[in-house]
């Protein structure tokens, strides 16, 4: 399977299932919520296909990593990882009733495909996540199904994280808020806030180091914890950007330094799911030889999306 296209541009793709050539095409990559997404199918057959109908359909599975103990005839306990996936949404649309075509016959059909309110977004993560795909397929009497699946993402929007849909930190969605550890006090500030996946942003970390302090850097990281909650559920944290923000030295007094970066396009924002979340926040590193790193650390939000 090809395919063409990213973000708010068209895709499309094409594939060969059970003798039908499949050319899927839809308006844009990144789904918005609650709005209606263009795409067309057209099809041919390489011999003669008798279909009870066809449909296309938007469809979310769920999945996520947790920690299953078993026991053998001897008592003998045993604890694996697995990976348990549940489809959790699936919006279809029909495109025709019977549908019967000869070798080299073709079809095409225009649909609009709803994409559901409140999601739940893409989350691309290991122990918790959700993927999404439209599929196209003809029902077929007497066989098996013809059909093309491709991956598409659901954007978590702007809106929908200020409207206070997702539970976040107190101060997840300020601009700017205080961080304190180890005697040192300040703020960092970012924006935009929520934090886009894919784009660029910028701040400034202000910073009372109070007595002089050699370090070998002061980096940041934005850091997403994803988290099965399950019982016995995994987790794992993922750095979607890092950056120096100073070099080594002897560093004293107030302090004020500029942040700038690009987040990583890949779709980890901040979410909720039936059997998972994601949440984010912003470390400011001050990185020493022979003693533990300080963090000063604040809570953010992170979007797929500012369309919404």
């Amino acid at each position: 399977m090809e395919a063409s296209g990213v973000g708010s541009s068209a895709v499309a793709w094409d594939r060969e299932s059970g003798g039908v050539r499949w050319h899927l095409e839809l308006d844009r990559a990144v789904l918005l919520p609650g709005r209606l997404v263009g795409g067309r199918v057209r099809i041919s057959a390489e011999h003669d296909i008798d279909a009870r109908g066809a449909v296309v359909a938007l469809i979310g599975v769920e999945h996520w990593r947790h920690r299953v103990t078993t026991s053998d005839a001897q008592g003998h306990s045993s604890t694996q990882v697995v990976t348990t996936r549940k489809e959790l949404t699936r919006e279809p649309v029909q495109l025709d009733g019977v549908v019967q075509l000869g070798r080299g016959d073709q079809r095409a059909w225009t649909f609009e495909l709803p994409v559901p309110p409140m999601g739940p977004a893409s989350l691309d993560a290991r122990d918790a996540g959700l993927d999404w795909s439209v599929e196209a397929k003809l029902d077929i009497a007497s066989g098996f199904d013809s059909l093309i699946e491709a991956p598409v993402i659901v954007a978590q929007p702007m809106a929908l994280l200020r409207a206070g849909a997702i539970d976040v930190g107190q101060f997840a969605l300020f601009d700017s808020a205080d961080v304190a550890a180890e005697g040192i006090t300040g703020s960092i500030r970012l924006t935009p806030m929520p934090l886009v996946c894919g784009e660029a942003f910028s701040g400034a970390v202000t910073l009372d180091m109070g007595r002089s302090q050699k370090l070998q850097e002061i980096r940041a990281e934005l850091r997403i914890e994803v988290k099965a909650t399950v019982s016995e559920g995994e987790s794992e944290v993922v750095t979607a950007w890092a950056g120096q923000l100073a070099p080594a030295g002897e560093y004293a007094g107030p302090q004020q330094i500029a942040v700038t970066g690009t987040i990583d396009a890949r779709p980890l924002p901040t979410s909720e799911l039936p059997h998972g979340r994601a949440q984010a926040t912003f470390h400011v590193i001050l990185a020493r030889a022979l003693a533990p790193d300080t963090h000063l650390v604040r809570d953010v939000t992170i979007a797929t999306t500012r369309e919404l």
